[in-house]
């Protein structure tokens, strides 16, 4: 980045590269060994990569296959629809892809509900449905799958890491496979609230706020996973270097810091719209439903 100084003064230089741009998403990195297939349609665009153990160590992203929906608006209407087919049909190919179609699974909603920007999970799982219970009463129709679903909360409420919560469950109740659904952070402000992630790589909750837990894997918990996560925040940083002179910058980190986090003002409304995408697609990918 070019360095700019007020009145010529060289005392107000600071060097923004200390000062890492924090991003959950694999559209973020620019690499030139990163190789994208893309796929456009009307107003929205797919793109498809996946990080091998080598290129993973370069670019220091978990290794495996990562989808990214990219649109330009999920408050309108006209739109929502076909993100929601979008993301169902690239769903169900990863599934079919990792032999989980019709498979039993159990869908987490990571997250705090009480903080609207990490809302989505919780907000998603209220509105995924879940049979677990009528396979146990043996009254279930052929079109839906086994599903259970849990939003743990967070370790500042509960006192519990959500990875064990996660573990005692999968060890009680065995499901074939694990989604989850977080919100992500991004580094760039384009992208808030108009990026849908899926992938199978593993995901560290709490890592969109930097408040890293214990690792989700296949490793760690033993089954399949599928993350699917919005970018729903941004560092402060990340405003600060698009915008303002060094000057300025070096003021906002002197008095704030490295740790403030930015969500857009509509952040309630877009979240209870990506919310009500992410289910229904959820939804008709894991049960046969007409509607």
């Amino acid at each position: 980045m070019k360095r700019k100084y007020i009145n010529g003064d060289k005392m107000h230089r600071v060097n923004l590269d200390n000062y890492n741009l924090r991003s959950d998403l694999i559209n973020d990195i620019n690499n030139k060994e990163l190789k994208i297939e893309v796929r456009k349609l009307k107003n929205i665009k797919v793109e498809k990569t996946y990080i091998d153990e080598q290129l993973s160590k370069k670019i220091l992203k978990k290794e495996g296959n990562y989808i990214s929906i990219i649109f330009d608006d999920a408050t309108d209407s006209k739109m929502v629809n076909k993100i929601k087919e979008v993301m169902k049909k690239e769903l169900k190919e990863l599934l079919k892809k990792k032999s989980l179609i019709g498979k039993s699974s159990l869908v987490v909603g990571l997250g705090n509900v009480l903080s609207t920007p990490d809302s989505l999970g919780p907000k998603t799982i209220d509105k995924v449905i879940s049979t677990r219970h009528l396979y146990e009463l043996s009254n279930i129709d052929n079109n839906y799958s086994c599903v259970s679903k849990i939003s743990p909360g967070v370790f500042a409420t509960t006192g519990i890491e959500s990875f064990d919560i996660i573990k005692g469950i999968i060890d009680l109740i065995k499901p074939d496979f694990l989604i989850i659904i977080d919100a992500l952070c991004s580094s760039s402000i384009k992208k808030l609230n108009k990026v849908i992630q899926i992938t199978d790589s593993a995901i560290t909750p709490g890592s969109g706020v930097e408040n890293n837990r214990k690792e989700l894997s296949k490793n760690t918990i033993g089954i399949e996973i599928i993350t699917i996560g919005v970018p729903t925040v941004v560092n402060l940083h990340t405003i600060v270097r698009e915008f303002l002179s060094e000057y300025e910058i070096e003021e906002i980190l002197k008095t704030k810091g490295n740790n403030f986090l930015v969500t857009p003002k509509n952040i309630d409304f877009e979240i209870d719209k990506l919310s009500c995408i992410l289910s229904d697609a959820i939804n008709k990918t894991l049960h046969k439903m007409t509607k």
